[in-house]
């Protein structure tokens, strides 16, 4: 009874331990299973995606003139190189020079105007001023007239009263009623003259009004024919075309007599630095591709040479989304066809043969995907 009781007890941890011993094999099954599984997915799964569909691209310049006229000179070859600054196109000046020497005579009739319009004005402050002057000096008159009518008044009273009591004499009562009767008219006459003043300080006022709102006038004729004059010399020194950047002229389509219009496409010019490539990848390829990647582009004019870059930029959209006819899938017989996103690669600089790019070379580019983004 008592080794059956101890087998028994024996039985029970031992039972417990292979349980254990199987759970642990079974997880560390799994995480092998899965870790097998996640190399073999990096493994299949691509290190690089190619395509040989793309092209050199380059952000080409369009010379065009921003004034009309007949060509007098051309000033660059076909396929020239050129530099900032540099002349490209001569439009005959003849009547731009005219234009400007007219808008420059219309600004020293303008400017003369506004001379003319401030002497104008300052001679009617003067006479204004005057009148103002004429205005306080009849006041004054009147003043003045008015106080010696009053003294004679009272000294004829006060005389009067002494030639009746028969202290005085007659003549000095009438002596003083002459001085009081010349006061009163020495009085009305600076009154007339004081309202002809005060009228002609109105007319001189309105007057001056007149000559300030003519001189505002001259004033903004002279800003016209000052903006006139700055169009004319900028049309003038638009008859000369100038290189925007350093390039080589391409695609030149002008050549002297003929007659140019404003914005009309006269050249190209290609630019020295800029060139990039634009890889078409198939939809099914971008899934991992990312800006900054490395990126390795072989030209087909250029064999056995390799130019290294980066992924710059992918398109918002499939190249079909941006054409004049965006693709639009039918609602009958559906044929489904991969598409193709545009990825902008930047090219590395100061790559040996990088001076013989073209833009339009057709080129096979690779991006690799497994590299980190720089």
């Amino acid at each position: 009874m008592s080794e059956a009781t101890a087998d028994g007890g024996l039985a029970a941890p031992q039972s417990k331990v292979n349980k254990r011993s199987k759970r642990i094999w079974v997880v560390s099954a799994v995480a092998l299973a899965l870790a097998f599984g996640g190399a073999a997915w990096l493994l299949a799964a691509p290190s690089s995606e190619s395509t040989d569909d793309a092209y050199l691209t380059a952000d080409a310049t369009t010379v065009a003139p921003k004034v009309k006229g007949f060509v007098s000179k051309v000033l660059v070859r076909h396929n020239q190189q050129v530099h900032v600054g540099d002349k490209l196109v001569l439009i005959d000046s003849e009547e731009f020079t005219a234009r400007l020497a007219a808008a420059r005579g219309d600004l020293d009739d303008a400017r003369a105007q506004v001379a003319q319009q401030q002497a104008a004005l300052l001679s009617q402050q003067a006479q204004e001023q005057l009148a103002l002057t004429q205005i306080d000096a009849a006041r004054t008159a009147i003043r003045s007239s008015r106080a010696e009518q009053q003294h004679a008044e009272a000294e004829q009273q006060r005389y009067q009263s002494l030639a009746a009591s028969g202290a005085t004499s007659r003549n000095d009562a009438d002596r003083y009623k002459t001085v009081a009767v010349t006061a009163e008219q020495t009085s009305a006459h600076a009154a007339a003259m004081l309202d002809v003043a005060q009228n002609q300080a109105a007319v001189t006022h309105a007057q001056r009004a007149e000559i300030e709102a003519a001189l505002a006038l001259a004033n903004a004729a002279v800003m016209k024919a000052q903006a006139a004059e700055d169009l004319a010399q900028q049309d003038l020194n638009h008859t000369t075309i100038f290189a925007a950047v350093d390039g080589v002229v391409g695609n030149r389509q002008v050549q002297v007599g003929d007659y140019v219009t404003p914005g009309q496409r006269l050249m190209a010019l290609v630019p020295d630095e800029g060139i990039y490539v634009t890889a078409n990848f198939k939809e099914t390829q971008t899934g991992r591709m990312q800006p900054g990647q490395k990126a390795d582009v072989q030209v087909d004019a250029l064999p056995g040479v390799t130019f290294h870059g980066e992924v710059d930029s992918l398109a918002p959209g499939s190249g079909s989304t941006f054409a004049l006819l965006p693709f639009e899938p039918g609602t009958g017989n559906f044929t489904k066809i991969v598409q193709r996103v545009p990825v902008r690669i930047r090219l590395d600089p100061g790559q040996p043969q990088a001076s013989a790019l073209r833009p339009g070379l057709s080129v096979d580019a690779r991006v690799s995907l497994t590299e980190p983004v720089r």
